[in-house]
């Protein structure tokens, strides 16, 4: 299943979730480093400490702490860190993202590493496979809780989504006053459309609602009754834009004569230089 991820530059990517078979090849390879980490590790410790000053039950500590580490804090930190990579995920070219399509974070990489402990180790992957094999994005329990799945990202094609005009606002934008908008209002609603794709349509539609009526002071007359917020931000922002591309060019004139001017001595002085 192809999914389209808006990034907060504008890009697009199409991308698609990975298959249970290359998340089992991804997990199999985490799983052969792990392994390696676990039997040489303690007996380097054990080797280091002398088994001969400490007693069974400090080493048998030892050990639980490794164990912890290397089950829950590594991937944590490594899948915070990279935003949803591991050794074995870098390899296979997976990630793993939120169902929005956003990076994942501390919070999704600790319910991640918290559930895979147990569906992932204890049982073996088992549960992990049947679960990811009932469902099209192959989310196992944990991206289940965390609200993330893993995708592929090898050959993700991306285009970049212009700033562009709502065709039923194009007759309201020819009759419109824009005033000058605040430099921080205007970059808000251009990352709010950058990123509506990522918020769930109840917030979506609140935010967009928020930022309309913030650009409404500085347009008259308003836009037809019924406008839904989105086309009305992206339709002030590209009429913005043109009219003030469109009036730089208008100036371009000037600003060259009054620029060569400046290079010229007044009085008919001669210039030395030349």
């Amino acid at each position: 299943m192809a999914d389209e991820i808006l990034t907060g530059e504008g890009v697009a990517l199409q991308i698609s979730a990975a298959s249970v078979i290359t998340r089992a090849g991804a997990w199999l390879l985490d799983a052969f480093v792990t392994g390696l980490v676990l039997v040489g590790l303690p007996a380097l410790l054990i080797s280091v400490i002398g088994i001969d000053q400490y007693d069974e039950a400090l080493a048998r500590a030892i050990i639980y702490v490794l164990m912890a580490v290397v089950f829950l804090v590594v991937p944590i930190t490594v899948e915070t860190l990279t935003h949803g990579r591991s050794l074995g995920k870098a390899v296979f070219g997976l990630q793993v993202i939120r169902d929005d399509g956003g990076p994942i974070r501390l919070r999704h990489a600790a319910v991640r590493a918290l559930v895979g402990f147990f569906e992932l180790w204890l049982l073996l992957g088992g549960l992990a496979f049947v679960t990811s094999m009932l469902n099209d994005r192959g989310k196992r329990v944990g991206d289940y809780l965390a609200g993330t799945y893993v995708a592929s990202m090898r050959g993700v094609r991306s285009t970049v989504l212009p700033l562009g005009l709502p065709f039923e606002l194009a007759g309201w934008v020819e009759v419109t006053d824009i005033r000058p908008l605040p430099d921080g209002l205007a970059m808000r609603a251009r990352q709010f459309l950058a990123r509506a794709h990522q918020f769930p349509h109840p917030v979506r539609y609140r935010l967009g609602l928020r930022l309309a009526a913030q650009l409404e002071l500085f347009v008259a007359p308003a836009p037809p009754f019924g406008t839904h917020p989105e086309p009305f931000i992206a339709a002030v922002l590209f009429e913005r834009r043109r009219r003030e591309q469109a009036a730089f060019d208008r100036s371009r004139p000037r600003l060259t004569a009054q620029l060569a001017g400046i290079e010229t001595l007044p009085y008919g002085i001669p210039d030395p230089d030349s």
